[in-house]
């Protein structure tokens, strides 16, 4: 058995989070995904409230909701990755929540043997609802990872629904003006990032990966999700829309 490793995407937020939905909803083969965001976006947590949220935000700065939860991230350099498949098959666990240490785990072994220090996080810190604190990296998890300064460089959120599971995250390659200190780069440029979440992965997994291609399917359903749920206003200020 093998991973399906799609081609690299540069998009906006709503593309980007449409195709990780589409794989949540329609792909029926394990599949790994990095990706890039343009322009940069912040993309909240599924339950945070919008206003809020971004109320410290530069003007104009684009913002997308997700179908996972945790706090709002600020997606400018970093590598994003999305793996989808089933739970219990293909050397994914029965559980999403135990996806965390598995990938996590891995994927620092991976970075470390291209020279980037980091850790497990050892317990969840900071505002774990993200309220008065709505930044996601601001407030490390059990099994993030993180420097030894304490910024956080990886984390990610899962979402299940059918026994299928989306696992997304972000590993960050430098911070941002609204992040400031609560990100700590890896160290690595995208490429090298890129490989050792590949990398990762794969180990985690114990499959290689293979390159492949978008089914048509696939791609109808990114574009139906885009243009009902992450294209809409709806959706984005208030979590209106089709059931997520």
């Amino acid at each position: 058995m093998t991973i399906r490793l799609l081609p690299n995407l540069t998009a906006d937020g709503p593309e980007q989070m449409a195709r990780d939905e589409a794989l949540l909803e329609a792909t029926g083969v394990i599949t790994l995904r990095l990706y890039r965001w343009d322009p940069p976006t912040v993309s909240l947590g599924c339950f945070q409230d919008h206003a809020a949220s971004t109320a410290a935000l530069p003007s104009g700065t684009a913002v997308v909701r997700r179908i996972t939860g945790g706090g709002a991230i600020w997606h400018q350099h970093e590598v994003t990755y999305c793996l989808a498949g089933m739970l219990g098959r293909d050397g994914l666990p029965e559980r999403a929540r135990d996806l965390y240490p598995l990938i996590h785990g891995a994927v620092l072994a991976a970075l470390a043997r291209r020279g980037a220090g980091l850790a497990l996080q050892p317990l969840s810190t900071g505002d774990r609802r993200y309220q008065a604190e709505p930044r996601c990296f601001a407030s490390p998890a059990v099994d993030d990872l993180v420097h030894a300064d304490g910024g956080k460089a990886l984390g990610s959120a899962a979402r299940a629904r059918g026994g299928r599971v989306v696992l997304h995250g972000s590993l960050k390659l430098a911070s941002n003006p609204w992040d400031g200190e609560a990100v700590t780069g890896c160290g690595l440029d995208w490429e090298t990032a890129a490989a050792a979440l590949r990398e990762g992965v794969c180990g985690a997994l114990q499959r290689p990966l293979v390159p492949g291609a978008w089914a048509p399917a696939e791609l109808e359903a990114a574009a139906r999700i885009r243009r009902e749920r992450y294209g809409t206003p709806a959706w984005v200020e208030r979590r209106e829309g089709p059931r997520p």
